[in-house]
């Protein structure tokens, strides 16, 4: 029973949900005994593979199995009601556990969420909240995100920002700030713009500072209260920028902390944040919560060859859900999926270049910004429309174009707009990478790409006047 359970498992994770019930029905032919283990694993299988009612069937077998369904069971079921857009089914099966002995724990309560999210049942998701409160469970920012995108969703904007201010202020206090100082972020600036976030001193330019006896220092971008901005080197995974700039808050005497909220994948570069707080500080809680609610702006610069997108100033959007293909040893990938996730990225052509010898073809350098954060998203919905970014071999991209080689994934998070903890705009951001420009400089003149040639007071210029639809 281990063994094949493991198989089933197995399967759950790679969302193979055939061979999972293929394993689970051959389990009595071989003398073994389905248990609660190998039918929840079966039952995440199917949430996986997009199958709700295959998973509402295994649950409901359960008990004429002799077998109890469990938390975990019940988790994967409402999950995989979420995923089938039945968000009446799954607040049906979050409400019956109490019935049966069982205690909805995280897990349960954030899969319901998610349903009541994706039909913008906001009111729905109030209850569920209140549900998690009488049992001394306390939402976290990530939870209360997703109650606020299912207000946006219905157009209750005014609700939304009412109740942002309401969360801000409590997370404030939970940082030991009063919401309109510095949160506990140790600055004294209250603003994350010209009002005077402050910006790191005595950094290179290379992205990474030192000091005697001390370790590397990622480049400050810009800092507020209750948030950090980083700049992210190209081929350094966003955890090491992160324990990095721990360490130098560790070596300055300071004790805020340091919290990932949204990472960069290892081969892109530009604007990092960081909440300046432990994982359940206020800070990153209030931090999480926008992420969650989708009203953070994140604009990406990046350069994909294909069929034209259009001229300058041309504006798309890809919405194809996207859907994590797991179980590969390393470098797992993201595919177009109409099981995978809902996934919207908006794009606006700055400027396309011809490629010699190749009429149907161009190299376009766009402005992107997803308005949702999934994995490689960006990456996977250009290239799954035929404009894979240059540079991205993993997803079908060459390195080499028009006879320009780029040395690295040309993708660069330039800009991000959010609230820091005392309410204020917060804007950092980072000019294109020189290596980048070299590029862009290359297929301007026809030459070779050589680092350095230029500044990046272009790529500045060019998202200064780009008109991306605001939110």
């Amino acid at each position: 029973e281990v063994g094949c359970s493991a198989a089933i498992s197995a399967c759950a994770k790679d969302g193979e949900w055939e061979w999972a019930i293929c394993l689970l029905s051959g389990m009595p032919a071989a003398r073994l005994v389905p248990n609660e283990i190998s039918l929840s694993a079966a039952i995440s299988a199917c949430d996986k593979g997009g199958q709700w009612q295959l998973a509402l069937g295994l649950l409901s077998a359960m008990p004429s199995m002799g077998l109890v369904p469990n938390e975990i069971s019940f988790s994967a079921a409402i999950s995989a009601c979420e995923r089938g857009g039945r968000w009446q089914l799954a607040l049906g099966l979050l409400s019956s556990m109490p019935a049966r002995g069982l205690v909805p724990d995280m897990v349960s309560y954030s899969a319901a969420l998610s349903a009541c999210e994706r039909d913008a049942q906001w009111q729905r998701s109030l209850g569920v909240l209140a549900c998690m409160r009488r049992r001394q469970l306390e939402p976290d920012g990530i939870m209360w995100g997703s109650v606020l995108s299912s207000m946006a969703r219905s157009s209750c904007r005014e609700r939304v920002t009412e109740e942002m201010d309401r969360l801000r202020l409590m997370w404030a206090c939970l940082s030991g700030g009063s919401g309109s100082g510095s949160g506990g972020s140790g600055s004294s600036s209250s603003s994350s713009t010209a009002k005077g976030s402050t910006p790191a001193s005595d950094v290179k330019a290379d992205g990474v500072g030192r000091r005697e006896g001390s370790p590397l220092r990622p480049r400050v971008l810009l800092e507020g209260p209750g948030v950090v901005a980083l700049f992210k080197p190209s081929g350094v995974p966003s955890e090491q920028v992160r324990d990095d700039f721990a360490a130098s808050l560790w070596a300055d005497g300071r004790k805020d902390g340091a919290t990932l909220v949204s990472r960069l994948d290892a081969p892109t570069s530009g604007v990092l944040p960081l909440a300046l707080s432990g994982a359940s500080g206020g800070a990153s809680q209030w931090l999480l919560a926008q992420f969650a609610a989708r009203q953070v702006t994140k604009e990406y610069i990046c350069l994909c060859a294909g069929r034209a997108l259009g001229p300058e100033g041309s504006r798309g959007e890809i919405d194809t859900p996207l859907l994590v293909a797991e179980g590969e040893s390393e470098g797992r990938r993201v595919v177009l999926s109409p099981l995978g996730k809902e996934s919207q990225t908006q794009y606006q052509v700055l400027e396309a270049f011809p490629w010699p010898g190749k009429q149907s073809l161009a190299i376009t350098l766009l402005l992107v910004r997803p308005r949702t954060g999934r994995k490689h998203q960006i990456r996977a919905h250009l290239a799954g429309v035929g404009r894979p970014l240059v540079g991205d071999e993993a997803y079908g991209g060459t390195s080499t174009v028009a006879g320009i080689r780029c040395p690295r994934l040309f993708l660069h998070c330039w800009r991000l707009s959010l609230l820091d903890l005392a309410g204020a705009r917060f804007e950092p951001s980072a000019s294109l990478p020189d290596e980048l420009e070299a590029v862009l400089e290359a297929l301007r003149t026809g030459g070779t790409a050589r680092p350095g040639v230029q500044g990046s007071q272009d790529v500045e210029e060019a998202g200064a006047r780009e008109s991306v639809p605001k939110k």
